[in-house]
């Protein structure tokens, strides 16, 4: 992995938030942290094309799930890859539905070594 790549993060909790921020610059990524989904939508649409995307399915606004489907559907951010991180359960009928368009799914509470290595992979 050359450089520095950016994550984009919607998280909501302000505790999960640092933890994930604190994980992945530790391990050198940038990470740009919203704590609504509508936020998150803004800047993905607004800003440089992040590497990657953390998203937690249950957020104020726009939830995880709505950002990833609008995702999906925009030419210019389609093959961004997507992480859920969640505490609902995958095998949750709607959850699973989302988590197959994901390109990764983390279930809280995790382990900061589990997310890491998730989001290496994904780069």
């Amino acid at each position: 992995m050359g450089g520095q790549s950016t994550v984009v993060l919607a998280e909501d909790d302000p505790g999960l938030q640092d933890l994930v921020r604190f994980t992945l610059e530790s391990d050198g990524h940038a990470v740009e942290a919203y704590g609504t989904g509508d936020d998150c939508w803004e800047r993905l649409t607004d800003g440089e094309r992040p590497d990657v995307v953390v998203l937690d399915i249950t957020l104020p606004g726009m939830d995880g799930m709505d950002i990833l489907e609008r995702l999906r559907r925009d030419d210019e951010l389609a093959e961004i890859p997507v992480v859920f991180l969640s505490a609902r359960e995958k095998d949750d009928d709607a959850v699973a539905d989302f988590a197959a368009e994901a390109d990764d799914y983390v279930t809280k509470p995790f382990s900061p070594s589990e997310l890491r290595t998730r989001i290496d992979r994904l780069l």
